[in-house]
């Protein structure tokens, strides 16, 4: 005769449990949210390393940082030796029908007729429509909150392809300091020598003018950083994406980076980091392991052809990096960068001898490929247990009809709900019989509702079974 009003206090218990549950929930939600983010920044930087990967097979060396056609000055006719290593890799990121629409001549809706590969990246997209079809893949799904024409990325799924010009992703132009986006027309041989004599200072995976091959990274592709992120948009985002210029002295002392932060008349590039996917420049489209992660990036009084540039992310206390060899890594904004007043590696008076090892510590050598720098035996463990886990998570099944989707790529999960564990994680058999731990954050509002409806159903029949 007892037993139902003690049900019903449990069931209310079990209601109220619930209700503490969602109340806690959205802080949480958004914890997990960064990570899912996170997970698919070093997704697409891994299928980035791989199109380079696969790119070399092909051509036997890396497309260049900086390379292209040249036919005089008109930003018409050419593409003035400016295109990015992204071009080169579109075929390599399943972007085949962009690829040819670039490779080959183009008529413009308004009826004018560009050259294969393109004019200038500078050029107006609206006019040359291939420079504003960046793979959305380009795009890290943190760039939320960052804003295109004013308006802001809610995700990059939901970003016309035909309308972005953006990338999130930036290559690896080592540890120089001098000159990196400089770019010299080849048939000119007064330049071709000064290009020569300024290779000293080309330490990176990319450089302007010239592919790398794989096996000049004597390093060894496992400690050759290749790829890292960016936070990008069209035009400069206070404090986000911003490149500040006119810094004096900056390749001999890239500490004045720095220290060009708090000076109230320091001044700025009108654009943003990234804001052309197309352009080789580094300023743009590159990096250097110099200043350390989310540092500021700067120019030189020489100009946007002279930069000292930083990776840069949303993701909490660090940045992605992916390797020659296809593994990624989150470095921490207080990684090892060396002496920051030490000069870059060039030939000329008063900077470090050709062929030294960085004088930028630890992150400095990652980003060199041919310095024979001893790296530190923790960072191989470990990337190995990363790689291991990686290696399982791949093996896993991957279903196909729909049931629980993701609210970042779509992709559906047909699986039976068991539980919601630690409240921010989702536990699924698949009708195969494996399990699946899945981010709660990551799913549709309605997926999200519905599991937690489903879990507190499932407390509820734990107490009444109970009884």
């Amino acid at each position: 005769m007892n037993q139902e009003p003690s049900r019903l206090v449990n069931v209310l218990m079990v209601l109220i449990g619930g209700l503490i549950f969602l109340t806690i929930l959205p802080g949480r939600l958004l914890e997990q949210r960064g990570s899912a983010r996170a997970a698919r920044c070093a997704t697409n930087l891994r299928q980035i390393a791989l199109a380079c990967q696969n790119y070399g097979d092909a051509f036997k060396q890396l497309p260049p940082g900086t390379g292209g056609t040249w036919s005089g000055k008109d930003p018409a006719r050419s593409n003035q030796g400016r295109l990015g290593s992204l071009v080169g890799l579109l075929p390599f990121l399943d972007e085949q029908s962009t690829w040819e629409q670039i490779a080959k001549p183009y008529q413009s809706p308004q009826g004018r007729v560009f050259p294969a590969m393109g004019p200038t990246p500078t050029y107006n997209p609206e006019l040359y429509p291939p420079w504003a079809m960046a793979p959305s893949m380009l795009l890290c799904p943190a760039s939320a909150k960052i804003s295109v024409n004013d308006a802001p990325i809610i995700s990059s799924l939901r970003v016309p392809t035909a309308k972005l010009t953006l990338t999130s992703y930036v290559a690896s132009f080592g540890d120089g300091t001098t000159m990196q986006g400089e770019v010299l027309d080849p048939s000119n041989s007064l330049l071709r020598e000064l290009n020569d004599r300024r290779l000293a200072a080309n330490r990176g995976m990319f450089m302007t003018g010239k592919g790398v091959r794989q096996r000049d990274c004597t390093d060894g592709l496992s400690n050759t950083i290749l790829y890292s992120e960016t936070i990008a948009s069209l035009r400069r985002v206070e404090g986000q994406s911003e490149i500040i210029r006119n810094v004096e002295g900056l390749s001999k002392q890239p500490s004045r980076c720095l220290e060009t932060i708090t000076k109230d008349d320091r001044q700025f590039w009108k654009f943003g980091r990234g804001a052309r996917w197309c352009d080789g420049w580094p300023l743009l489209t590159g990096f250097q392991t110099v200043l350390p992660p989310n540092s500021p990036s700067c120019t030189s009084t020489f100009g946007p052809t002279d930069p000292v540039v930083s990776a840069n992310s949303l993701h909490a206390g660090g940045i992605h990096v992916v390797f020659c060899d296809g593994a990624t890594l989150f470095v921490t904004d207080d990684i090892d960068c060396g002496d920051l007043h030490q000069p870059g590696v060039a030939h000329g008076e008063d900077y470090t001898t050709p062929g030294s090892e960085s004088p930028y510590g630890l992150w400095g050598a990652l980003g060199s490929r041919a310095a024979q720098e001893a790296l530190l035996d923790d960072l191989s463990e470990d990337r190995s247990i990363q790689s291991a886990i990686e290696s399982d998570l791949a093996n896993q099944p991957r279903p196909t009809l729909p049931i629980w989707t993701d609210n970042q790529t779509g992709d559906q999960l047909v699986a039976e709900f068991i539980e919601v564990k630690d409240q921010t994680t989702l536990r699924l058999r698949h009708t195969l019989g494996s399990v699946h731990e899945v981010p709660l954050n990551s799913l549709i509002p309605a997926d999200i509702h519905r599991a937690v409806e489903l879990d507190l159903l499932r407390q509820a029949k734990i107490e009444l079974q109970s009884h």
